[in-house]
């Protein structure tokens, strides 16, 4: 197959350097074939054409075989300097049997820079033709990307276009175990953003057992990936820890992202000390994971009541966030404003192509209504361009209020983590004074019963909440004498609190016992029992 292939390039090598005109339409049809099955032959055969020589069809021909070898040799079409050329001329073609493709492209590349309108719209018009067509794979294709642009905004609308897609190429002849199963594992996304967790769970099985018989890892990786997401869902920690480690075993610890989500199950399980390990091994640069990376370490410090650390960590997380969404704004801009501009540009260049044949075909006529013609003309033209590049002005500057909304929103809902977990590490320096306290008489108000309660529901799982429930006759008095034993206090302490001797302390804990039913030889102490109520 490699040697029939060389053979075929040198051909068309030999033809191109004679610079035979029907050559480069064999060239693009040769290479049309080849994007299937060897897509960087493809490439090669479309870099020895001259794109001079071209007329209107053949280089929106060659430049939507181009996107499409491009894609399928794994490249993100995220530039659309060749891919509209193919855009504006096939756009109002729907008869064209490249109609359907070059919707598809386009929708894709709308979709990998966040021009959901467009994508939804482009991908929509892909299905349908491509189903008129019978050309059934480019319609799986377009549904599947449909259905996660409707992920967000229509999850249930979503559902339904991944389970069409799933279905159409099920159905097909020639169809591969592996695309079933992202195509299945499609339908699971779409289930999962619209919480149907059970028949999200339900497709994810079947597809695990569709990338076991494929044999490819990265494919049973992102298999596991989805179920450790479900079952993360079902609050089924110790299942999602297990999926987890299996997704990055598979992918040989390499993915990012999949090792950031087997740290968040780490911490989910409550192996903190697994969790912390674990993220020191990993290397995040991008300010997406580091903004995941110091949210999980920030869970984790506030897990083992370390708040310095919490304070910290959540500082750090704010700082990306924020970075992430500034680079995300830069990047809209500059893509709004180079489409501006390339617009307006070509809608000049081709304003001046059609003001040359006006010239050229009423020249015999008269110079005067060729005048007129021209000034009409160019005036309507640039009407039209100052009214376009206002609109996207707005349009721009509409987005740029949005996002400066949802970062404030994000710095409001930042400020109030820190302000509440500062609140607790001040009191739980108050207490620890409380507990150092070896002389003078301690004085607690209501409201520093009040905040002590807060801060020993908080932090010792809603503690009091748990122990009015489990003895309902124990008094207010008996409750704060409890909370003063959960947090460790020494008798001595206990004893400058009530203004009491040590010895009248321990008594105080031996009458509590019967209230909490701690009776006979063999019964704990009341200080063991509080501690590991």
């Amino acid at each position: 197959m490699n040697n029939k292939i060389i053979i075929i390039l040198s051909v068309l090598t030999t033809f191109l350097v004679t610079g035979c005109k029907e050559t480069h339409n064999k060239a693009i049809d040769l290479a049309y074939h080849l994007t299937a099955t060897a897509p960087d032959s493809a490439l090669s055969v479309l870099n020895g054409v001259d794109q001079a020589k071209l007329g209107k069809a053949e280089m929106a021909r060659y430049a939507l075989v181009y996107t499409i070898a491009q894609d399928k040799s794994g490249q993100d079409v995220d530039n659309d300097s060749l891919l509209r050329t193919a855009y504006t001329y096939y756009n109002n073609r729907e008869q064209d049997s490249l109609y359907s493709k070059c919707e598809y492209y386009m929708g894709k590349y709308y979709m990998l820079n966040d021009s959901t309108e467009q994508a939804n719209d482009c991908l929509q018009k892909a299905a349908d033709v491509a189903e008129k067509q019978g050309d059934k794979y480019t319609q799986c294709l377009a549904l599947e990307k449909l259905s996660k642009v409707l992920g967000n905004s229509n999850p249930r609308a979503a559902v339904l276009v991944a389970r069409k897609a799933d279905r159409i190429y099920s159905g097909l002849p020639n169809a591969t175990n592996i695309n079933k199963a992202y195509f299945r594992l499609q339908v699971t996304d779409a289930l999962l953003l619209a919480d149907s967790l059970d028949l999200a769970e339900e497709e994810c099985v079947a597809a695990i057992k569709l990338t076991k018989l494929t044999g490819d890892s990265i494919c049973i990786s992102d298999a596991y990936q989805d179920m450790a997401s479900i079952l993360s869902q079902k609050k089924d920690y110790k299942g999602s820890l297990w999926c987890s480690r299996q997704s990055c075993e598979l992918s040989n610890n390499n993915d990012v992202s999949k090792l950031l989500n087997l740290a968040w199950a780490y911490l989910d399980a409550d192996s903190l000390e697994r969790c912390k390990v674990f993220m020191n091994k990993i290397k995040v640069d991008k300010p997406n994971d580091l903004y995941i990376y110091y949210y999980i370490r920030h869970l984790a410090a506030t897990k083992e009541h370390d708040y310095s650390n919490a304070v910290s960590f959540a500082d750090s997380a704010y700082h990306y966030i924020e970075e992430m969404y500034g680079n995300e704004l830069n990047d809209k801009e500059k893509y709004y404003t180079s489409l501006v501009t390339a617009q307006y540009e070509k809608g000049i260049s081709e304003e001046k192509a059609n003001l040359i044949i006006w010239v050229i075909g009423l020249i015999f006529l008269s110079a005067i209504v060729v005048v007129i013609f021209i000034v009409y003309a160019f005036r309507q033209y640039k009407l039209k361009a100052k009214r376009k590049i206002k609109y996207e002005k707005e349009r721009h500057e509409m987005e740029e209020k949005t996002h400066e909304e949802e970062l404030r929103h994000k710095e409001i809902q930042l400020s109030t983590m820190r302000s509440y977990l500062l609140k607790k590490i001040n009191i739980a320096k108050r207490i620890e004074e409380i507990r150092g306290n070896k002389k003078d008489v301690v004085v607690l108000t209501e409201e520093d019963w009040e905040e002590i309660r807060m801060f020993v529901d908080n932090v010792e799982g809603n503690f009091i909440l748990r122990l009015r429930e489990r003895f309902p006759n124990l008094s207010d008095d008996d409750v704060k004498f409890m909370i003063l034993i959960r947090l460790k206090m020494s008798s001595k302490a206990m004893g400058l609190i009530y203004n009491i001797s040590e010895k009248s302390i321990r008594q105080k804990l031996f009458v509590y016992k019967t209230k909490v039913g701690l009776e006979g030889e063999n019964s704990p102490s009341l200080r063991s029992f509080i501690e590991a109520f």
